[in-house]
C-alpha cells in the first residue's frame, strides 16, 4: 500500500485537491459575494467533490503510467526512488492505470451531465490521453512535454471556474442580463499563469536533474539539445518573468492600499523567488537541482495559500467575516 501511494505521488494529489477547493471557496465564492450577497455557488458539495476526485484520479493515473514507461531510465536517474517492480508489479501498475482512468472519466461524464454541459467531459478525456502520450512520447522531446505538463497543471484551477461558473450563468443571467463574471476569469487567468510558469520551471529543472539518464536513453530534452548552461539560463528567465508578473499585481495592491496582499507577495513569493534564482544559478549536481525543484514546489504552494489572504480581504470588505 505504501509503495502504491508513492507511485501515485500522494502528496501531489493532496495539493491538487487543496488547490481546487481553495479556488472554489477562496476565489470564486468571495468574488460572487462582492457582486451580490444573493449569488452563491451552484455545484453541490457532492458534485464538486466528484469533480476534484476525477481530477485527482487522472493525475494519479498519469503518475503511474509515467513511472511504468520510465522504469529503466529511473535506474539511472533516481535508483533510490524506484517503485515499479520494487513494490508494485508492472502488470498491477498498468491495470491500475487503466481502471483509475476509466473511473475518473466516468465521474467526469457524470458531473458534466449533472450540470447540463456534457461536452465538459471532453476535458477529462483529453487530459487522460495527453498524460499517456506525454509518458510515451512527448517527455522525450524538446520542450513539448514540459509545456504540456505545465498546461495541464494550469488547467487544475481553471477547470474549477469552468464547472462552477457555467451553472451560475444559467441560474442568474435570466435575472440580470448585465451579469458578468469578468473579475473571476481575470483572477483565475493570473493564478493559472503563475502556476504554468512555476510548473514549466520545475519541469526544466527536472530535465537538468535527470540529464545523465536522459542522454543515455536517447531523449532530446532541452538540456541535451541546447546544453545545461542554456537550460539554466531559460530557468533564470522564467523566474525573472514570474517576479515581474507578481510585481505588476503588487503595484496594483500598493495603489489600492491592499497592504496585506502586497506584503504577502513580498515575503512569501518574491523573496523566496530571489533565493530560488540564486540556487538555480549555483546548482551543478543532481542533488542540487533536486533541491531547486523542491524550492520551486514550495513557492507554488505559497502561491496557492495566497488565496486565503485574497478571500479574507474581499470578505472583510463586505463584512462577511
Amino acid at each position: 500500500m505504501i509503495a502504491f501511494l508513492k507511485l501515485v505521488r500522494i502528496q501531489n494529489l493532496l495539493i491538487i485537491a487543496f488547490t481546487q477547493y481553495m479556488v472554489r471557496w477562496c476565489l470564486i465564492f468571495p468574488i460572487l459575494k462582492t457582486q451580490s450577497r444573493y449569488y452563491t455557488l451552484q455545484l453541490s458539495e457532492i458534485q464538486f467533490f466528484l469533480l476534484v476526485l476525477s481530477t485527482v484520479l487522472i493525475a494519479a493515473a498519469g503518475y503511474i503510467i509515467n513511472d511504468y514507461f520510465d522504469a529503466r531510465i529511473d535506474k539511472v536517474n533516481k535508483p533510490e526512488r524506484i517503485v515499479i517492480d520494487h513494490g508494485v508489479k508492472r502488470r498491477v501498475a498498468i491495470g491500475a492505470h487503466t481502471l483509475i482512468n476509466v473511473i475518473a472519466i466516468s465521474i467526469g461524464v457524470y458531473v458534466s451531465y449533472s450540470i447540463g454541459v456534457t461536452k465538459l467531459a471532453l476535458i477529462h478525456f483529453v487530459c487522460a490521453a495527453g498524460l499517456w502520450f506525454y509518458s510515451t512520447t512527448f517527455k522525450k522531446q524538446f520542450l513539448i512535454g514540459n509545456i504540456l505538463i505545465a498546461t495541464f497543471t494550469a488547467l487544475v484551477p481553471f477547470v474549477v471556474v469552468i464547472y462552477e461558473l457555467l451553472p451560475c450563468y444559467k441560474a442568474y443571467f435570466p435575472l440580470d442580463e448585465t451579469l458578468s463574471f469578468k473579475n473571476i476569469w481575470l483572477y483565475i487567468s493570473g493564478f493559472s499563469f503563475f502556476t504554468f510558469l512555476l510548473t514549466l520551471l520545475r519541469e526544466i529543472i527536472k530535465d537538468l536533474e535527470r540529464f545523465d539518464g536522459d542522454i543515455e536513453y536517447g531523449y532530446t530534452t532541452m538540456p541535451i539539445v541546447v546544453g545545461k548552461k542554456s537550460s539554466t539560463f531559460v530557468a533564470v528567465i522564467i523566474v525573472i518573468v514570474t517576479m515581474f508578473f507578481l510585481s505588476y499585481y503588487q503595484l496594483i495592491q500598493w495603489h489600492s492600499n491592499n497592504l496585506l496582499s502586497f506584503y504577502y507577495f513580498l515575503f512569501a513569493l518574491q523573496i523566496p523567488l530571489v533565493y530560488l534564482l540564486f540556487k538555480i544559478i549555483t546548482a551543478e549536481t543532481k542533488n542540487e537541482f533536486r533541491f531547486v525543484g523542491n524550492v520551486a514546489k514550495v513557492v507554488s504552494l505559497l502561491g496557492i495559500c495566497y488565496l486565503f489572504v485574497f478571500a479574507y480581504t474581499l470578505l472583510s470588505l463586505i463584512h462577511l467575516i
